[in-house]
């Protein structure tokens, strides 16, 4: 693990009792009561620093063109993603949200827990639009 990701466990700590964090050898996960936040570098020269969480499994569904589309279009220039990104984990053929930021981004607990109620929001939101594509209805876009 890095040292800006120690930093920000450290950080993290501040935040949530022990028993929420876990550590491995690329970052370390926040267990929060909406999602587990897993946070990792991208190794090698960058210092960028990524913020990763499950939206949802898509399930004996195929990707929709429906959802696809509501997707892209949410990534297109970050307009309905704060900036993070969506993408489709073929393996799980699941939906995840990640983020990326640079390191120095959190000073203090208090930016990171700011950061994390935003993305928190996000995820939300690409979750409830996940649940109504597989419920059937229209998935705003």
């Amino acid at each position: 693990m890095t040292r800006e990701l120690e930093r920000l466990a450290g950080l993290a700590a501040e935040l949530a009792p022990s028993e929420a964090l876990s550590h491995n050898d690329l970052g370390f996960t926040l267990a929060t009561s909406a999602a587990d936040l897993d946070f990792f570098a991208s190794g090698g020269a960058s210092s960028a620093i990524y913020c990763r969480a499950r939206v949802g499994a898509l399930g004996e569904a195929e990707c929709p063109a429906a959802f696809a589309e509501a997707a892209l279009m949410g990534n297109f220039f970050w307009r309905a993603t704060e900036g993070a990104t969506l993408s489709w984990n073929e393996a799980e053929n699941a939906i995840y949200l990640t983020d990326r930021f640079d390191e120095g981004a959190m000073a203090d607990a208090k930016a990171l827990a700011n950061y994390a109620d935003g993305f928190l929001r996000t995820l939300h939101d690409w979750r409830a639009r996940l649940q109504s594509y597989l419920e059937g209805k229209e998935v705003s876009k």
